[in-house]
Formats: C-alpha cells, structure tokens, sequence
C-alpha cells in the first residue's frame, strides 16, 4: 500500500470518528440538560421547576419552606400510571434518554405552607399565604382517617400512608382558612 493511500485512510478514519463524536455531542445538547428527578428516591423532598420538556424536580432539604412535596412513590413514566388517591401524579420527561419518570408526590407537611387547591391530581402550587385558600396549621406524625386530630375549625384534612418499608412518612396534615 502506497503512502499517499495509507494517509487518505487515516484521513478518513479521523472524520468518520470525529463525526462519530460530534454526533454525541449534538445529540446530548438536543436532550438537555440531565434531569434530577431520575435520582429522586422516596421520602426525598423536591422543589417541581420548569413545564412541559422541561420538567424536573429538584431535590431540596425537607426543612426548606421552599420544598412544597415529598417524593412517596417513584417510577417510570409509560404513559399511563396513576397515585394512590391524595397523591399527586407528576412526570418528567426525559427525550432522546428513554422512558420518562414518574413521581407520586405528597404536600411535605411543614406548618405555615398555603395552597389553593389541595384536591387536584396534579401538585398545587405554593401560594402567598395572603391570598390562599387554605394554610397548614398543624401535621400529626401518622395517617388518621377515622378519628381526625386535628383542631376544631379545621377546614380540610389530609393523610399519606407510607408504603411498606419506604423513607416516605406518613403523615396526617391539617388545613384552616388564613
């Protein structure tokens, strides 16, 4: 083989490589960004950021008055999935790396958090507590669905149920008008 044939190869070797690469690269950057909810697991506390594709939840310290939810039941996102009743559904997609991921969340009952809507299917967002519906006056360490422990003039009641042997703590959280 001649000189000149040997370079023309290693030439062409070199671009099919580098191309190779820079397919990679190109691909990742049309993805985004890693999601952090792929690493969530239960009893984790998350802040939800973003919409749509760019949806995620962000683990955060469950001490944060920043972190409404509590991660109680992890999974992935096959379309069709739901939460035990109470839970809030909420997926994260994650193109061009798979199936994306689902997450039940619960409201992390910290006193003095306010909501609008605590009934929907979907994680209500945090309110200024100056123009919510409903703030978290008191949280009860078990779930409670007969005898309520909450307070007289209550207005809504909510209680999770851990499951089996998840870091996700149950919790009877209590509701007044602000």
């Amino acid at each position: 083989m001649s000189t000149k044939l040997k370079v023309l190869l290693l030439v062409a070797a070199l671009v099919v490589v580098g191309g190779g690469i820079g397919l990679i690269v190109v691909m990742k950057s049309v993805a985004g960004p890693e999601k952090q909810a792929g690493k969530l697991t239960e009893g984790d506390c998350v802040v939800l950021t973003g919409s749509g594709k760019e949806a995620d939840a962000v683990p955060t310290s469950c001490d944060s008055p920043q972190a409404p939810y509590a991660v109680s039941l992890t999974g992935v996102d096959k379309g069709e999935w739901n939460c035990k009743d109470g839970f809030y559904k909420y997926a994260v997609p994650t193109p061009l790396r798979g199936e994306g991921v689902a997450l039940c969340l619960a409201i992390n009952a910290k006193v003095g958090l306010c909501f609008d809507d605590i009934e929907t299917k979907t994680p209500p967002p945090l309110k200024d507590c100056g123009s919510a519906r409903l703030k978290i006056s008191e949280v009860f360490p078990q779930m409670s669905v007969v005898n309520s422990p909450c307070a007289e003039g209550t207005a809504e009641v909510v209680s999770y149920a851990s499951y089996g042997a998840s870091k996700f703590k149950s919790a009877t959280i209590c509701f007044v008008k602000p």
